[in-house]
């Protein structure tokens, strides 16, 4: 798992038939809370699909491999074709400052 902060979202002009209507949306990974308690991007940048409604600004957390799929609702995760997809909305007060 990763927290992160959602800066973006992917457009394309094709897309395959096996990502569904999930949104992939670009997401900052941020560190671990410094002396001061405020967590910094750390410069890495994934894209990840979301299914949850994310939008830019909001901490989210990422799953990798299959724990991406498995965050999608079966069966229909069966076929999902991810890497990272959003896991959740993380609510600003119980991850620490930024």
């Amino acid at each position: 798992m990763m927290l992160g902060r959602v800066i973006g979202e992917v457009w394309g002009s094709q897309r395959s038939r096996q990502l569904g209507p999930q949104k992939m949306l670009l997401i900052a990974a941020l560190g671990p809370p410094d002396g001061d308690g405020r967590r910094r991007c750390t410069g890495r940048v994934v894209v990840a699909l979301d299914d949850i409604g994310a939008r830019a600004g909001e901490l989210v957390t990422v799953a990798w491999g299959s724990g991406a799929r498995s965050v999608f609702q079966a069966p229909e995760n069966r076929d999902v074709l991810a890497d990272a997809a959003v896991a959740r909305i993380v609510d600003g007060t119980s991850a620490g400052r930024e």
